[in-house]
């Protein structure tokens, strides 16, 4: 069962974040200072989960930005991470994907999830393995 809109809400007050939306501009942020994330308006269901799951990551490992290309990029990757075991679990993608024989956007679509997400949880899934 995937997580749904509201259930991300509720962990975003579990978490003492407050959400907004605004107009343009990136697809999502957060302050760390202000506890605060804003998504983007007029985003599909499975971008604006994903967005707000990678920011949700933020939260949850106090990330500001640093400057340092490196070290922005680990909490990028960290963020995706947290948003993919978030929202993606091992019996739902492996329907989805028998399902749509492997077609990565189909698959995407049926998670609700953006591909982006959908590629960090496979990359997770494959080192598991390995």
């Amino acid at each position: 069962m995937t997580i749904s809109a509201v259930e991300l809400h509720l962990l975003a007050e579990s978490m003492g974040v407050q959400l907004q939306r605004h107009t343009g501009g990136h697809p999502g942020w957060y302050d760390h200072h202000r506890r605060i994330i804003s998504t983007r308006r007029g985003q599909s269901i499975g971008q604006y989960k994903s967005v707000l799951a990678h920011e949700l990551g933020h939260a949850a490992h106090r990330d500001t930005p640093t400057g340092n290309g490196h070290y922005d990029q680990r909490q990028e990757r960290r963020a995706d991470e947290y948003a993919a075991q978030l929202l993606i679990n091992p019996h739902d993608f492996e329907t989805a994907a028998i399902w749509h024989h492997g077609h990565l956007p189909a698959i995407a679509d049926e998670l609700e999830v953006t591909q982006h997400i959908l590629k960090t949880w496979q990359s997770m899934a494959a080192n598991r393995v390995a």
